[in-house]
């Protein structure tokens, strides 16, 4: 069986709190404080290992200081603490149960915190970076600051493994320090954006990676019925992400907001309510197995090369703020454009083509922001790369971009992303000075002067799934903006779009003011916009919007959602119990808090019957073959899926007793066997199937009737580690 996702909690030091962690089932992986005495450490240690819950320590060093006061949430001189064989030995008692330590917790700070935290330690953690010149400068900055905590919790302090925390889109940058284990700070920025950067770095290194839920500091400003949706979508949002583990900051033992006048205590009936919610995960992560093949991913936004955006609050790059040139600008403000892969289209955009409008989500629900520094065969894996960023280009980054394309990728660049320049004041520097013909079929020989023009498309994409706006050429100029053409000598690129600011138009002329350029390239397609702009300038910003619209729906895989865009989906792949059959599960959350809302899956052109996912709750499918089986509820798990001569003999185990689903996808009916229930499914046709309650004696304690109430208790208040 594949590993349970794990799911935890924070709690206070020492065993006493472990025991209530268990009393309370709230799950698998705990976050605690490291005890003041040695012997309780071990006893932690020892009863983790014991009970099969994984160990995180929290902080040992207060934030940029050598000072061991994070530990105890006190000042400890050295020798007060335990020593670095202490430590060790504290670690191995508890085996293969110790997960690891945070360390460098919140680091990205330095570059997305308000300057005033960091500048001489405002904030009395991290201190902001020296004043850097280069791009480069401000990368090998902010590495080697990284390292150097890292380097000295090893040495000093302990082994690892090392878990940072962090809320920003920079853990490319941890890794390149020697992070061991990524962890996401979920709630303070964008979580779409934030685990598709997290799970791309993890991807890219090969690491294990996370989410530490903030959601009493950044999840509500006020404890309300929408505060505790937000609270249960967040955990199940992370699950369909990828997340290998879960876990909660704090705000599940206590609450307080002062100003509000709010304060529950630990036995009031809201803070019950926020650990069944743990609870309810727990057990969902314990009965249903998430095949190991995913999520899907068919679509990344590259992260580039020397890019310090750090995806939310500071509006300086690298946290640098001694120039000017610092402050944000169009290389940062690409990455807003992420926010449009969950948005539908508008209905009066006249460029929204096809039969059926499938915006509102990336290809398989999900994208990563992949690190450009990756491996060829990690970006591999995505049928599409797409620039929004920075980058600054490198012959190992070209030659890289060419292999990806020859191998069979799609990849979207604008000129400033083949720019070799590191400062950011200067101009741009083309690589190759400005020679892409063996990758983009052009040369760039100039600039035309910059000026308010439109767009205009003269032919389709080679790619039959891409569709371009293509119309006529006598028409009104679209997407109209303020930009700087390239002077562009075509060899085997094709010219998709021209520039222009007139009705009419010669089509030879248009040819040669092209802006969209295709080559082809082995078995991969190259797209260049032939501008000086980046993405994210407000110039070419309508420009960016249609392509992004081209590619989100061209890249669409042989399974989709039609949904509105407030479902998020995930498609996972794996093998069917004791057979080699490979089969999909498909989740679906809701993240609207108060509508249902009606779906249907499309599977290599066919349409299952309309389903409900209900408001704010997570649903899932089974994808085998031409069935689609969709339970009622989530807590499910397959016993055994037989193919027999004409259909499939099926057994699901269920906590609850529930409704299926059994939709047909294919052109000839299929005879199902569902827990002992006989059912005839026509082409197109969808059955429904009342199963009672089956429970897996092997995981029988998860099935149990009262798993989700909670035991009384005893609780000493203490502080938990955040």
């Amino acid at each position: 069986m594949n590993p349970p996702v794990l799911i935890g909690s924070s709690i206070p030091a020492g065993v006493e709190h472990l025991r209530l962690h268990k009393r309370l089932k709230q799950g698998d992986i705990v976050l605690t404080l490291i005890p003041r005495e040695k012997d309780e450490a071990l006893a932690v240690a020892r009863y983790c290992r014991e009970h099969g819950i994984y160990l995180c320590f929290s902080e040992f060093l207060y934030r940029g200081s050598h000072d061991l006061c994070w530990a105890y949430r006190e000042m400890v001189p050295r020798d007060a603490f335990h020593s670095k064989a202490d430590v060790d030995e504290i670690i191995d008692a508890a085996g293969e149960y110790y997960f690891g330590r945070v360390t460098i917790g919140e680091i990205g700070g330095v570059l997305y915190w308000p300057k005033a935290y960091t500048i001489d330690r405002g904030a009395g953690n991290w201190e902001n970076l020296p004043a850097c010149t280069t791009q480069l400068q401000a990368q090998q900055a902010y590495v080697a600051y990284c390292k150097k905590w890292l380097d000295f919790e090893r040495e000093e302090l302990g082994k690892g493994p090392l878990m940072n925390v962090d809320s920003s889109i920079v853990f490319k940058h941890h890794v390149m320090a020697g992070i061991d284990v990524l962890c996401l700070e979920v709630m303070p920025g964008d979580p779409h954006l934030m685990h598709a950067a997290i799970r791309g770095a993890a991807r890219a290194f090969d690491k294990t990676w996370g989410a530490h839920i903030a959601m009493h500091c950044y999840g509500g400003m006020s404890f309300d019925p929408l505060y505790e949706k937000r609270w249960r979508t967040s955990l199940f949002f992370s699950y369909i992400a990828g997340a290998d583990f879960i876990y909660p900051e704090s705000g599940h033992y206590t609450y307080a907001n002062a100003p509000r006048k709010q304060r529950f205590a630990f036995h009031s009936k809201e803070m019950k309510r926020i650990r069944r919610s743990l609870r309810e995960a727990w057990q969902f992560a314990r009965v249903h197995v998430r095949p190991p093949e995913g999520p899907r991913v068919r679509l990344a936004v590259a992260y580039g090369h020397l890019d310090g955006a750090p995806g939310l609050w500071n509006r300086h790059a690298w946290g640098q703020y001694h120039d000017a040139k610092w402050l944000e600008g169009p290389p940062e403000r690409g990455w807003r454009f992420v926010d449009k892969f969950h948005r539908k289209e508008d209905w009066n955009r006249e460029t929204v083509q096809g039969a059926l409008e499938f915006s509102g989500n990336p290809p398989y629900g999900q994208y990563d922001v992949a690190p450009i520094e990756a491996p060829l065969e990690v970006l591999e894996r995505y049928a599409c790369l797409v620039f929004l960023g920075w980058n600054t280009m490198t012959r190992e980054i070209y030659e890289k971009l060419k292999a990806y394309v020859e191998g069979g990728g799609h990849l979207l660049m604008y000129l400033p992303h083949l720019s070799t320049q590191t400062d950011r004041a200067k101009g741009l520097r083309l690589f190759n000075r400005g020679d892409l013909s063996d990758l983009f079929g052009v040369r760039v020989k100039g600039w035309d002067t910059k000026d308010v023009r439109g767009i205009k498309c003269m032919a389709d994409s080679t790619l039959t799934s891409y569709r371009f706006p293509l119309w006529r050429i006598n028409t009104d100029p679209r997407l109209i903006g303020n930009m700087t053409p390239a002077k562009v000598e075509i060899s085997t690129g094709k010219v998709i779009s021209g520039h222009s600011d007139f009705y009419h138009v010669p089509e030879d002329q248009l040819a040669r003011q092209a802006v969209v350029i295709e080559n082809s390239l082995g078995r991969g397609k190259a797209f260049l916009v032939a501008v000086r702009e980046y993405p994210g300038d407000e110039g070419v910003s309508r420009l960016t919007d249609d392509l992004l619209r081209v590619m989100l729906q061209g890249e669409q895989g042989d399974i989709r959602l039609l949904s509105n865009d407030r479902v998020r989906y995930a498609v996972y792949d794996g093998r069917l119990p004791d057979s080699r059959r490979r089969y999909s599960v498909l989740y679906f959350l809701n993240t609207d808090p108060d509508n249902a809302a009606t779906a249907r899956l499309w599977v290599k052109g066919r349409l299952t019957e309309p389903f409900d996912v209900p408001a704010g709750d997570l649903r899932l499918a089974y994808l085998c073959g031409p069935l689609a089986l969709i339970p009622e509820e989530k807590c499910v798990d397959v016993q055994s899926w037989q193919v027999t001569s004409n259909g499939y003999r099926v057994d699901l185990f269920t906590v609850r007793a529930q409704e299926v689903e059994a939709h047909n996808l294919g052109t000839k009916s299929v005879a199902l066997v569902l827990n002992g229930a006989h059912r005839t499914v026509a082409p197109g046709a969808c059955k429904r199937i009342r199963l009672k309650r089956r429970a897996d004696p092997a995981r029988k304690e998860f099935f149990a009737a009262d798993f989700l109430k909670e035991p009384p208790v005893k609780y000493r208040h203490s502080g938990l580690p955040y």
